[in-house]
């Protein structure tokens, strides 16, 4: 079974248990004041990534020209994009004045915007041209789809009530987050063992491409205001953290390479929940 595959499975199971927990909050709040709820919601958010590579050589027979280095080379880059999506939750009222109250949300979004950059490279030749050394790489980081479990916690103090009227309140949020991304390496080297590249025919070009699956967290917070008694606008601030990808490529080179991802987002939204 493929990493990927493992890892889609497994935001399966995430977004399963979440609406779980969703049920089971609701029906152990019976005695409580609650809503489940639907939205939308549209925003932009500042992305930005990470792209780290090795090339490792302490392996190779001393023949190598760069046998027993190690290369690294990294590279940052950051992107505006936009997201879009839906969501779902419960809101469980904790005081018969409806100030204080707990949710429970899951929502799916898609997104748009690509991070690219350029790894620098890194190697004992001018120009990096030489096998075992790290060569110079244009990389692209393209996010997809994300899928998040959120908890809330909200209020509705007098002070907002009296300033921007009725219904008004402010939450904060924690969660976790699945996000589907792609890697893709544009290449360009040396690949003779035993010599320096020199010619443009020597040289080697070509495409990597890496599904990536993120595990990330994220807090934020917000304001709502309710118009009449089912529909809610909220505006939001979030950030998003990733956890470190790692991955081996090159798996059949005598040369060890591997590479690693990881990033965060700051995000600014809109929502439009109905409340039943």
């Amino acid at each position: 079974m493929s990493t990927t595959f493992k890892n889609r499975k497994t935001g399966l199971w995430v977004l399963v248990i979440a609406a779980a927990m969703i049920f089971g909050f609701s029906g152990n709040a019976v005695a409580q004041s609650g809503s489940f709820y639907v939205g939308a919601s549209a925003g932009v958010e500042h992305v930005s990534m990470e792209h780290a590579k090795t090339v490792d050589n302490t392996g190779l027979p001393a023949s190598y020209l760069e046998s027993g280095h190690i290369h690294y080379t990294s590279d940052s880059a950051g992107e505006t994009g936009f997201s879009g999506g839906l969501l779902a939750g419960y809101r469980l009222n904790l005081d018969p004045s409806d100030t204080l109250y707990l949710g429970v949300e899951i929502d799916g979004q898609f997104h748009d915007g690509t991070v690219s950059g350029m790894l620098p490279g890194d190697g004992e030749s001018e120009g990096r041209n030489q096998y075992g050394e790290a060569w110079p790489d244009d990389w692209s980081v393209e996010r997809k789809n994300s899928y998040g479990v959120t908890l809330m916690f909200g209020a509705s103090p007098p002070f907002l009530v009296s300033l921007l009227g009725p219904g008004a309140g402010f939450y904060a949020l924690g969660g976790a987050r699945l996000v589907d991304a792609e890697l893709n390496v544009d290449y360009h080297g040396c690949p003779t063992v035993d010599a320096i590249c020199t010619s443009p025919e020597e040289f080697v070009s070509g495409t990597n491409s890496y599904d990536e699956t993120f595990y990330a967290w994220t807090a934020g917070g917000g304001l709502e205001k309710m118009i009449g008694d089912k529909i809610g606008i909220r505006a939001e601030v979030r950030y998003t953290q990733y956890l470190k990808e790692d991955r081996e490529t090159f798996p059949e080179s005598e040369v060890k390479v591997p590479i690693s991802l990881d990033g965060s987002e700051t995000g600014f939204s809109v929502k439009a929940v109905l409340y039943f």
